[in-house]
C-alpha cells in the first residue's frame, strides 16, 4: 500500500509549452524549429525518492558532478525514477566534463552547483542565483539530444532544484547564462543530515 501512495505523490517539476521569443532572444532558425518540433516532451516528473537522493548528494558535494536521469515516457511527460553516473573526465567546484549520457536511456541530465558564497563578479548574491545554466552548460544542453537539464544547488541552507527543457536552452543559447524560470524551481525543506553551506 505504501508504494501505491508514493506513486500518487510524484512531484511534477516542469510543465511548460514551447517558449515564445522574448526581448533579447535570437530569432528562431530553421534548425531551431526542427529541434523544437523534435522535442515532444513538455513535463518532467521526478520521483520523490529520487529528488531526496539528488538533494542529499548535492548537499555533500564540493565539486560538480553529472548524473544521467532515467525513467519512462508517458505521453508528453518524462517520469524519472533512477540515475546512472557517467565517467567523469574532469571535475572542479565550478565545472565538470563528463562522458555523454546515453540518449537512448536518459531523459534528463542533472548536475550540481556547490554554493560557496556570494560572488559579485558573477552577480551571485544568494544560492537561488546559482540555479542557472552557464554558457558551457548551455552549449552542452544544445548539443545533446536529452530533453531536460536539471541543476541542484548544494551546500546551501535549503536544497534548491531547477530545470529547463532543452528547447528553452536552444532558444536562449546566446545569453551569458540562463537563470531559473519562475515556475521551474523548488526550494525544499532542509534534509536531516545534509551538509550545510560554508
Amino acid at each position: 500500500m505504501g508504494r501505491a501512495v508514493c506513486v500518487t505523490v510524484w512531484l511534477m517539476v516542469g510543465a511548460l509549452a514551447a517558449p515564445a521569443p522574448a526581448a533579447g532572444q535570437a530569432a528562431l532558425t530553421p534548425a531551431d524549429s526542427a529541434i523544437l518540433n523534435s522535442q515532444p516532451l513538455k513535463r518532467l516528473v521526478l520521483a520523490p525518492s529520487l529528488l531526496r537522493r539528488l538533494s542529499l548528494l548535492a548537499a555533500g558535494l564540493d565539486r560538480e558532478v553529472v548524473l544521467c536521469l532515467q525513467g519512462t515516457v508517458v505521453g508528453d511527460t518524462a517520469l524519472v525514477r533512477e540515475f546512472a553516473m557517467p565517467d567523469i573526465v574532469h571535475s572542479s567546484v565550478d565545472a565538470v566534463t563528463p562522458l555523454p549520457c546515453p540518449p537512448a536511456t536518459t531523459l534528463a541530465v542533472w548536475h550540481n552547483h556547490p554554493w560557496v558564497g556570494p560572488d559579485s563578479s558573477f552577480g551571485l548574491r544568494t544560492p537561488e542565483d546559482l540555479c542557472s545554466l552557464s554558457q558551457p552548460d548551455l552549449r552542452t544542453v544544445v548539443a545533446d539530444s536529452i530533453p531536460f537539464a536539471v541543476v541542484s544547488v548544494g551546500r546551501a541552507a535549503q536544497p534548491i532544484v531547477c530545470w529547463w527543457r532543452r528547447v528553452q536552452a536552444v532558444v536562449n543559447r546566446h545569453v551569458k547564462f540562463l537563470p531559473r524560470f519562475p515556475r521551474q524551481w523548488l526550494e525544499l525543506p532542509g534534509l536531516a543530515g545534509a551538509a550545510s553551506g560554508p
